[in-house]
């Protein structure tokens, strides 16, 4: 016998027989007679899982709810970190927050107000930025009503200075375009465009490169501060000229002659070189006096 046999007060050998005495049988009819009440089974996933379905649907919402109340085309304003767009005096005109910005959060501001415009900015020179390098698309119609343009407000400011605003104008059937427009570049950035470094507002304002040799021209430049990089080229015989890009890693002299000089990127300029002597007469040598004059 063991300690759990010591501490039990009812023994099987005890109850046996019990069950077909009259006391039981008249508890076992009770029993039975009676319909079982039976308690409602809870399931906890069951409530985890309609707790989902309800956050699903409110996130279903809350995507699907504003395009339903507010369709592409429907709105008359839209703002973003990029831009800002509005329909005013019968046209769409878009403030520039932003000139820097990913072109998705230009289209982005369009796409709300029913537009399909493709908006890109460029590195460019600084007397390009804030102007359309290039466009293309459709519109419907002629007239103001297809009018596409872009102006600093107020006119003239400087891009980067407080107050000043870049504004693109759309005409109401502009409805699809490509725009690609100039920005300030950042520092060692190429220019998108070709500025020629001796216009007004180029990096040498006034200097006359065509026909010079290399060397008085490269003196020059390092001088005022500038660097340098070649472009060799070979004048065609209808007056133009061509890049030979397996010429580019020749060593050029300082008596080769400079073709043309452009502003490559901020504080650099890029000099058109070749071996051959510029014609007279040539689009290259158009604005020289004396070609070849200042060898070095």
């Amino acid at each position: 016998m063991n300690e759990f046999q010591e501490i039990a007060r009812i023994r099987d050998e005890e109850l046996r027989g019990q069950a077909s005495g009259a006391g039981a049988r008249a508890l076992l009819a009770s029993i039975t007679a009676e319909e079982p009440v039976r308690e409602p089974r809870r399931w906890p996933w069951k409530r985890l899982a309609a707790g989902a379905l309800v956050t699903a649907a409110l996130a279903t919402a809350a995507v699907v709810g504003p395009s339903i109340l507010n369709p592409p085309g429907s709105a008359t304003s839209y703002a973003n970190s990029a831009l800002d767009i509005r329909f005013e005096n019968n046209r769409w005109i878009a403030r520039i927050k932003d000139p820097f910005a990913d072109p998705e959060k230009y289209e982005e501001g369009f796409r709300a107000v029913g537009l399909d415009v493709k908006l890109q900015f460029a590195p460019s020179s600084p007397k390009m930025v804030g102007k359309i390098f290039s466009m293309g698309g459709s519109a419907a119609g002629s007239g103001e009503n297809t009018e596409v343009g872009m102006e600093f407000e107020p006119a003239d400011c400087e891009i980067d200075t407080p107050g000043c605003t870049l504004i693109l104008r759309l005409g109401t059937s502009v409805t699809e375009t490509v725009i690609k427009a100039g920005r300030p570049a950042k520092a060692g950035e190429q220019y998108a465009n070709t500025p020629l470094s001796g216009d007004p507002q180029g990096s040498m304002p006034g200097y006359l490169f065509k026909g010079k040799r290399v060397g008085e021209v490269a003196d020059e430049i390092r001088r005022r501060g500038l660097k340098l990089v070649y472009e060799i080229i070979d004048p065609a015989p209808d007056g133009g000229h061509f890049v030979n890009p397996f010429r580019q890693s020749e060593k050029v002299g300082r008596d080769w002659y400079v073709w043309e000089s452009h502003d490559a990127a901020l504080g650099a300029v890029r000099l058109l070189v070749t071996d051959k002597p510029v014609a007279p007469g040539t689009p290259a040598a158009g604005d020289v006096k004396d070609p070849g004059s200042g060898a070095g």
